[in-house]
C-alpha cells in the first residue's frame, strides 16, 4: 500500500518510526483491539462462536480497516489480503466487495502458521532453508577452522533453526519433527567435525562444538522467559495468566476440579505449562537477577553445552 502522490524513501531509518506514527493510530479508527503491527504488516484478530458471527465480524472489521487506509491516502488490494481460520476447513469471505477464501497456512513475520495448530509446515520451511547452505558449507569446510565454521554455521543456519523459537518450538511438536530437527543438528555438526562416516558420537559432537540441541535449547529460552516474566511482572499479572490457562470443572456439587488446559493444542504455549520445567531450578527466585546472570544459571542448570537430549 503506498499513496499515490507522497511517500517515505524504502531503507531509510526515519521511514519505519513515521509509518508508525502515520498508522498509530488504526486500532482505535476501526474499533479493534486485537491487532498485532509490525512495520508495514497489520494482522487483525478475530473470533466468533459460530462461522457465520465469525463472517460478519471480519467483513464488518475489514471493511472499516480498508477506509481508515484510504481515508490516509493509501492504496488497497484487497485481493493480496490473507485470512486464516483456526481448527476449520476453508471458509469464503467477502472484504471490499472480492471474495476471499481462507488458506490453511500463513506466513507472519517469518513463522508459518497452520491453520491445525501444528508446525510441520513451519519445520519443512527451516529444512529447506538450511539444506543448500549446509551443502556449500561442506564444500569450504576444509578450509576453515572448526571455530570459525562454528561462527557462520551459528549465524547461517543456527540462527533459522531457533528464530522466534519460543513460539513454536516446544512439546506441540510431533516427535517426527524433534527428530527431524535433531537430524539437522547433527548434520551440521558432523559437517563441522568432518565426521562425513558418522563414527563420533553425538556427546562427543556436542562437546567438541559445543552447541545445544533443539531440546535444550527449547528448555532454555522457554525458562528463561518464564523466570523473566516471574521477576518483572506483578503478582496479580501472573495470577490472572494462570487462571485465563485453566478453568474450574465440577463434577459433583461437592467437588471442584482444577482443570488443566494444555491438553489442548495451544496449551503447550501458555505460562503454566512451562512452570513445571522450573521445579528442580534451585536458587531463581527471590533474587534480583539481571538477564547475564539468569542465562548463565540456566546454562549451567541445563548442562547447556554438554548434554545430549
Amino acid at each position: 500500500m503506498t499513496s499515490e502522490n507522497s511517500s517515505c524513501v524504502q531503507g531509510s531509518i526515519l521511514g519505519p518510526r513515521l509509518f508508525t506514527l502515520y498508522l498509530g493510530d488504526l486500532s482505535e479508527e476501526i474499533q479493534h483491539d486485537d491487532i498485532v503491527t509490525y512495520a508495514d504488516d497489520s494482522y487483525v484478530i478475530c473470533h466468533g462462536s459460530s462461522i457465520e458471527e465469525l463472517q460478519e465480524r471480519v467483513t464488518e472489521i475489514s471493511n472499516r480497516h480498508v477506509a481508515y487506509l484510504r481515508s490516509k491516502g493509501m492504496i488497497v488490494n484487497a485481493s493480496k489480503t490473507e485470512i486464516m481460520v483456526f481448527e476449520k476447513d476453508l471458509v469464503s469471505f467477502e472484504i471490499d466487495g472480492v471474495k476471499i477464501d481462507s488458506t490453511s497456512s500463513i506466513k507472519a513475520l517469518g513463522l508459518t502458521f497452520q491453520h491445525d495448530l501444528k508446525w510441520t509446515k513451519h519445520v519443512d520451511t527451516i529444512l529447506n532453508k538450511t539444506r543448500p547452505k549446509l551443502a556449500l558449507l561442506r564444500k569450504i569446510r576444509k578450509d576453515l577452522e572448526l571455530e570459525q565454521y562454528l561462527k557462520i554455521a551459528t549465524a547461517q543456519l543456527f540462527s533459522k533453526i531457533y528464530y522466534a523459537s519460543p513460539v513454536w518450538l516446544n512439546e506441540t511438536l510431533s516427535s517426527d519433527q524433534w527428530k527431524r530437527l535433531k537430524s539437522l543438528h547433527y548434520r551440521i555438526l558432523r559437517v563441522g567435525t568432518r565426521d562425513y562416516k558418522q563414527k563420533t558420537s553425538k556427546k562427543v559432537l556436542d562437546v567438541q562444538c559445543k552447541r545445544a540441541t533443539p531440546r535444550m535449547w527449547s528448555n532454555y529460552s522457554t525458562n528463561m522467559i518464564v523466570i523473566k516474566i516471574l521477576r518483572d511482572r506483578s503478582p496479580s499479572f501472573i495470577f490472572d495468566t494462570i487462571m485465563e490457562t485453566h478453568y474450574t470443572e465440577r463434577r459433583r456439587a461437592d467437588l471442584a476440579k482444577f482443570y488443566d488446559n494444555s491438553r489442548g493444542k495451544v496449551g503447550k504455549h501458555r505460562l503454566c505449562n512451562r512452570l513445571s520445567n522450573l521445579d528442580n531450578l534451585p536458587g531463581w527466585y527471590g533474587k534480583d537477577l539481571n538477564d547475564h546472570e539468569i542465562r548463565i544459571m540456566l546454562k549451567d542448570y541445563l548442562n547447556f553445552e554438554y548434554k545430549d537430549d
